[in-house]
């Protein structure tokens, strides 16, 4: 989690930056578990 330390823009560059090189699911960028990304969006959606 991003424990406030960085916008989610901030979080969400920093992320694809470290996994530019992975290789990715169809589609839009997915990171590591697609699932976890989406829960992630959800939750941090729903509390702001």
């Amino acid at each position: 989690t991003v424990c406030g330390t960085a916008s989610n823009k901030e979080w969400f560059e920093e992320t694809d930056k470290k996994f530019q090189a992975w290789p990715r699911t169809a589609g839009p960028p997915v990171v590591m578990n697609p699932i976890s990304r989406q829960n992630f969006i959800v939750k941090s959606r729903s509390e702001s």
